[in-house]
């Protein structure tokens, strides 16, 4: 679901500006595309069945007109059954 978010936000002419992963539980990327492109875009995740919530569509709905780049975000939370990943966080000296 990572790459295709990704994919959905970069073929619309949109950049990612960061990316946040919480364990294997759900990934926050922020971005900003072109106010032109925004209703391209959630053409483009409705594609991937990554469902957007009643404000962000009526958001995505007052920004279709802008001429500039807006920002956004997406919270992806992954449904399933596997543990949560556990990360080793390095001991730092001092």
């Amino acid at each position: 679901m990572i790459a295709r978010a990704r994919s959905a936000i970069t073929e619309n002419g949109g950049w990612i500006l960061d990316a946040k992963l919480f364990s294997n539980v759900s990934i926050n990327l922020s971005f900003e595309i072109p106010a032109s492109r925004i209703g391209s875009l959630r053409d483009a995740l409705a594609l991937i069945e990554l469902h957007l919530t009643t404000s962000s569509l009526e958001s995505i709905a007052q920004h279709r007109s802008d001429e500039s780049d807006i920002a956004g975000s997406l919270q992806i939370t992954f449904i399933h059954n596997e543990p949560d990943i556990r990360i080793q966080v390095p001991a730092i000296p001092g």
